[in-house]
């Protein structure tokens, strides 16, 4: 999707295996920035290089004119194609310091954090090169460049990206879904990232990693809003129904599923943890 003519947005489609015989579409968007040197924000899930290539096919460019990959987090269905990426073209990996183990360590992540189908949507580590610090500059060219914002609340090491010079704000998964799955690290982190991106007015146009571009305001305003209510909706939930929940335990996940009208693949061990994540 040509956003301007340097800045594109790519959707990958995946799916996710919650149960046998049991799939659920997801997709992701990546960004590729057609500068001297080609720049991905995030790389999708595994196998997403072939996309990403016959993308670049289109505008004559190539996949090995990538020179660097920024991750906006450590999720696979981000840094799912990151490994083969650099093995074909020796590009430079940044991300936040708080996603380094999480990237490099892709059994480690699993263990934290079980997604159903983890091996399917990324099969190798990968290296970070350099660390990405909050309001830090990056110059891809003279009229290219980028401010990082860190936006912890979906993971402690999250992104959200400034387009000086475009006038694009990237907010990643900063920005919930409504009725989407629950799926963040820290519930008071992510209300306040929720509430910084709100006051940012420094941009024309707002990319997520799952939704087309936003250029009303009035429509990023209700975007963020009804992702703040059903937060807050599950906050209110979550203090009825976790009191006394014992660790490993689901009961109280399904109790607050339930109470939500949620469906019922929700109720695993990644909602458990986003749903504790309101008791910290």
């Amino acid at each position: 999707m040509y956003i301007t003519d340097k800045i594109h947005l790519l959707k990958v489609d995946f799916e996710i295996a919650i149960s046998p015989g049991k799939r659920i579409p997801r997709f992701v968007n990546v960004i590729i920035i057609l500068g001297e040197k080609i720049t991905l924000i995030d790389s999708g899930v595994k196998g997403s290089e072939t996309q990403i290539s016959n993308y670049l096919k289109e505008f004559n460019r190539d996949l090995s004119e990538i020179e660097t990959i920024i991750l906006s987090h450590s999720h696979p269905d981000h840094i799912g194609a990151a490994s083969k990426i650099k093995k074909l073209t020796n590009c430079r990996i940044l991300a936040h310091e708080l996603e380094k183990s999480w990237i490099e360590d892709i059994e480690y992540q699993n263990k934290q954090r079980p997604v159903p189908g983890f091996f399917t949507l990324v099969d190798e580590p990968v290296t970070v090169d350099a660390f990405l610090n909050d309001g830090q500059r990056i110059a891809l060219q003279e009229d290219l460049s980028l401010i990082i914002k860190h936006s912890p609340g979906h993971s402690k090491g999250s992104i959200n990206i400034e387009f000086v010079e475009d006038e694009l704000f990237f907010t990643a998964d900063s920005i919930p879904l409504k009725n989407d799955i629950p799926n963040y690290d820290n519930y008071p982190d992510l209300i306040r990232s929720l509430e910084a991106v709100r006051n940012n007015t420094k941009y024309k146009t707002l990319l997520t990693s799952w939704t087309y571009a936003f250029t009303d305001k009035q429509m990023v305003n209700e975007l963020i809003n009804e992702g703040e209510i059903y937060i807050n909706q599950i906050d209110e939930a979550v203090r009825l129904f976790y009191r006394s929940a014992n660790p490993g335990d689901l009961s109280a996940c399904q109790s607050t599923v339930d109470h939500l009208g949620l469906p019922q693949f929700m109720v695993n061990p990644i909602v458990d943890r986003a749903f504790r994540s309101h008791l910290s």
